[in-house]
């Protein structure tokens, strides 16, 4: 799975937003439940062994079925509104 990290245009917290297995750089970015924010991008940074590691240990079929990765060239890029769980 990839991910990018997406800052919230209003507080300015950070948070993984997960991306399509498809998507290419200028694709709308998806909606997303958001479970987890960080004060700041580095912290967000920070966490991505943590993220990679979850998705790692995830049930085998997933596993076998996608890469994870982080989307390089989105990090700090500004997405479209998604949903907190907050």
């Amino acid at each position: 799975m990839k991910y990018t990290i997406y800052e919230h245009p209003t507080t300015r917290k950070f948070a993984h937003l997960p991306l399509p297995a498809r998507f290419l750089e200028g694709d709308p970015l998806p909606e997303a439940v958001i479970d987890r924010w960080f004060e700041s991008r580095d912290a967000a940074i920070a966490a991505l062994a943590e993220l990679l590691d979850r998705d790692e240990t995830g049930p085998a079929s997933a596993a076998a079925q996608t890469t994870t990765e982080v989307a390089p060239e989105m990090i700090g890029h500004r997405a479209a509104p998604v949903r907190s769980q907050h």
